[in-house]
């Protein structure tokens, strides 16, 4: 046993380090704008069928949804408008949003989607697993984290020295005593990971520990970067994070009072078009001759 927990030892003494490199930036505020309300679309007027153009009705009942499909009448319906025209550029306008581009494109120089899976036990330590995207062969990592990653919940993107990250990831819970009498009721005995040690405040020293794999600088850059982030930003992070949890639970209250119609009536009307007779040309009309 000691030999098997030995390279899991050495790894975590190699990047349960201290961050290295420039300080990582955020680049989009972390409490976002509310979305303002505004008022519904009106729906578009409903084509009504004068009953005498009604050739044929059936009703379906698809378990409990009424259906209703009509055959009726041609109807004259009003012509789609015409799209707008496109607008084109002049010369110097498109040099000018191409000139915006380049510079947009330098300034955030390389560019990344950091794909992260995590699990967060007891609501303190995280379990991180990533992989080593765009270097084959790929490589898998695990590392360990004294911050609860659903802080990150409102972070969209972030800079870490030359590189602009964007946060794609999922987060799930472990309730440690839940699992322990759950497999308990089963007849079972529930082992939770072994977590290595971790600073205990993560707000004054955020850090993580790597558990499996040999991640590369290029590969501990983000992770680095967020718990880097999270020293800084950690009481906004956590409030942004509290005021969307209340805010998607009101939400949730809303529509159970007030849940849509599952199930709306469906009319369908349909009507057949004669095919337009197109007009022969003299050399058609000379063959049928």
């Amino acid at each position: 046993m000691k030999q098997a927990l030995l390279p899991l030892l050495l790894i975590a003494a190699l990047h349960g380090q201290e961050l290295t490199g420039e300080p990582a930036q955020l680049l989009d505020p972390i409490v976002k704008s509310p979305i303002v309300q505004t008022e519904p679309a009106p729906e578009p007027p409903r084509l009504v069928i004068p009953p005498e153009d009604i050739i044929s009705t059936e009703i379906i009942d698809a378990n409990g949804q009424k259906i209703t499909i009509q055959e009726v009448q041609p109807q004259e319906l009003e012509p789609l408008p015409e799209p707008p025209p496109p607008r084109i550029l002049t010369p110097e306008e498109q040099a000018t949003r191409d000139a915006a581009r380049a510079a947009r494109l330098a300034a955030r120089a390389a560019y990344r989607h950091l794909m992260l899976s995590c699990t967060v036990y007891d609501g303190e330590k995280t379990m991180i697993r990533w992989n080593s995207q765009g270097r084959q062969p790929v490589e898998y990592f695990t590392a360990w984290s004294n911050v609860n990653f659903h802080y990150f919940n409102s972070l969209g993107r972030f800079k870490k020295n030359d590189t602009t990250y964007t946060l794609m990831f999922g987060v799930g819970d472990i309730n440690t005593a839940k699992m322990t009498s759950l497999y308990a009721r089963r007849g079972k005995t529930y082992t939770p990971p072994i977590i290595p040690a971790l600073p205990a405040e993560a707000a004054i020293e955020p850090n993580f520990v790597v558990t499996q794999g040999n991640p590369t600088p290029a590969d501990l850059e983000p992770i680095e970067g967020l718990h880097e982030l999270y020293k800084e930003h950690h009481a906004a992070l956590i409030a942004e994070y509290q005021r969307l949890k209340v805010l998607r639970a009101q939400e949730a209250a809303a529509r159970a009072a007030n849940p849509p119609d599952p199930k709306p009536d469906i009319i369908i009307r349909h009507w057949t078009i004669e095919p337009k007779v197109q007009p022969a040309t003299a050399t058609e009309g000379a063959q049928a001759q």
